[in-house]
């Protein structure tokens, strides 16, 4: 759907670590599951979930009393709000229109990596996001229109779910620094055309200097990291008995006796995990990998 044959069987062998832009492929059904038109509708008809609805101009997003009337999308009040230069993010598409859900589930059970798929609509010579980067891969698919993606290098390394967030990191500064030097990356995205932005890439999309609106699908996916099979292994721990036993409330009052339990853990962790048989639980970890549903939707 995204992309073509060599490309796919490069990104399975090799995940991509660099910004890069391509074709999508000519046989490419995406153009019939999902428009740019389709999106526009969902938000001039007000029948977009508003739950799911993000309304961001420069950065800043308007609270959902902005643009809903008794809790649902108001038409009117979302043709306001474009007429004023402001994007509308409709995330999470995946879980309330089939043929996405469908799309990131095949994603999903050909990568082992979980998927979400979130819609931007930007007014021509407008912007929504700005300087930010993300948690996982982004897949853009830009629809109609263009938008321009300024792009620098990662300021920290392999951001990880809250780990080197973003939002958690004062940006004045850096924005201030990363405006002087200039992008290290600039792509004119236009209708058609992938591209492919690797976690932790600093990015300033916008479409300054456009007449026609910008329509674009970004397709999110959660990479499995060494991370997570921690995660997994330490979860599977729970049929250790020893790491099941109780610890008397005192030894938490007492540093040097909680370091002793810590310790302790350590040991029955290490010594459980030496009895793992690797092959039945590679076995478990790539059906998980394969279904889960993420819990921690963005």
């Amino acid at each position: 759907m995204l992309f073509d044959d060599t490309t796919r069987h490069d990104m399975l062998i090799e995940w991509p670590t660099k910004p890069t832009v391509v074709e999508l492929p000519a046989n490419s059904h995406l153009p019939q599951i999902v428009n740019a038109q389709m999106l526009t509708r969902y938000l001039d008809t007000g029948t977009a979930p508003a739950e799911e609805i993000n309304v961001i101009k420069d950065g800043a997003a308007r609270h959902p009393r902005a643009f809903t009337t008794g809790g649902h999308l108001d038409p009117a009040k979302v043709a306001m709000w474009r007429d004023r230069g402001y994007s509308f993010q409709l995330r999470n598409l995946n879980r309330w229109y089939p043929p996405l859900h469908a799309m990131c589930a095949a994603i999903q059970s050909e990568t082992g990596y979980g998927c979400y798929v979130t819609g931007f609509v930007t007014p021509g010579g407008a912007q929504g996001l700005d300087y930010h980067w993300d948690q996982n891969m982004g897949i853009i698919y830009q629809m109609a229109g263009r938008k321009t993606w300024q792009i620098w290098k990662p300021v920290v390394e392999e951001p990880h779910r809250d780990h080197h967030a973003s939002n958690t990191h004062p940006l004045a500064d850096l924005v201030d620094r990363l405006k002087a030097a200039g992008p290290d990356m600039e792509f004119d995205l236009g209708p058609g055309q992938v591209l492919v932005l690797p976690r932790g890439w600093v990015h300033n999309p916008h479409a300054h200097g456009q007449q026609e609106q910008s329509v674009h699908l970004t397709f999110v996916v959660r990479e499995r990291t060494g991370y997570w099979i921690g995660e997994k292994l330490a979860s599977a721990a729970i049929e250790s008995t020893d790491l099941r036993r109780a610890i008397a409330p005192a030894r938490f009052a007492d540093p040097a006796a909680l370091a002793a339990e810590i310790d302790r853990a350590r040991d029955l962790l290490i010594d459980w995990l030496s009895t793992v048989d690797n092959s039945k639980l590679a076995d478990e970890l790539l059906a998980v990998a394969k279904t889960e549903l993420d819990v921690d939707y963005a």
